[in-house]
C-alpha cells in the first residue's frame, strides 16, 4: 500500500478533526474547582488514560489573562484575579503524546505500526512547535486575555495539577 505520511495525515487531522473537537474540550474553569476541591477525582471526571498508564490526560479549554512571560514559558491566571497562573504553556520543543492522547481522537489500535503512531505524535507536536507556540508568543502580554484549548498531561498530580502545563493547539486573542 501506499507509504503513511504522518505529516500529511495530520495536517489534515488538525483542521478537519481536532480543531473542530476544541469545542467539546472541557471547560478549564470545571477542571480547576474539581482540582482545587476534590483533586483525586479530576482523573475520574474529566482525565483520559490511554493503556495500563499511571499518567492521564485533560483536554480543556477556556480563557485566561496573561500573568507573566518569559523565554520559556507563559502563565495564564484562568479562576482567580491575582498573579496565580493556573495554566503555564512551556515554550520551546514539545515531547510526549498529549495532544495525540489527549482528545481521544486517536487510537492506537486502529495504527498496528506502532511507528506510524509515534510519527503522529511527532508530527502534532511540530505543528504546535512551528504554529501555536509562535502564534501565543507574538500575542501574550501581561494583562491580555487569551482563549485557549489543549492537551495537559499528568504524571504527577501533587506537581502537575498545581498549575496545568498546556499544550496549546488553539490560541487567540479574547
Amino acid at each position: 500500500g501506499a507509504l503513511f505520511n504522518a505529516t500529511d495525515f495530520v495536517g489534515k487531522f488538525w483542521t478537519e478533526k481536532l480543531l473542530p473537537a476544541t469545542a467539546q474540550a472541557a471547560d478549564v474553569t470545571k477542571v480547576l474547582e474539581a482540582i482545587a476541591v476534590e483533586p483525586q477525582k479530576v482523573r475520574e471526571r474529566f482525565g483520559r488514560t490511554v493503556g495500563v498508564s499511571s499518567s492521564y490526560f485533560l483536554f480543556v479549554r477556556g480563557v485566561g489573562r496573561v500573568v507573566n512571560v518569559s523565554e520559556d514559558n507563559i502563565g495564564l491566571a484562568v479562576r482567580s484575579t491575582g498573579e496565580v497562573a493556573d495554566v503555564s504553556v512551556p515554550l520551546g520543543l514539545i515531547f510526549g503524546n498529549a495532544v495525540r492522547d489527549g482528545t481521544g481522537l486517536l487510537d492506537a489500535s486502529s495504527y498496528p505500526n506502532a511507528q506510524e503512531f509515534n510519527d503522529i505524535a511527532a508530527a502534532l507536536n511540530s505543528i504546535v512547535e512551528t504554529n501555536v507556540l509562535p502564534q501565543l508568543q507574538r500575542i501574550a502580554a501581561v494583562g491580555k486575555r487569551l482563549e485557549f484549548a489543549g492537551c495537559v498531561e499528568v504524571s504527577d498530580e501533587e506537581q502537575d495539577l498545581k498549575s496545568l502545563k498546556l499544550v496549546p493547539v488553539i490560541v487567540k486573542a479574547d
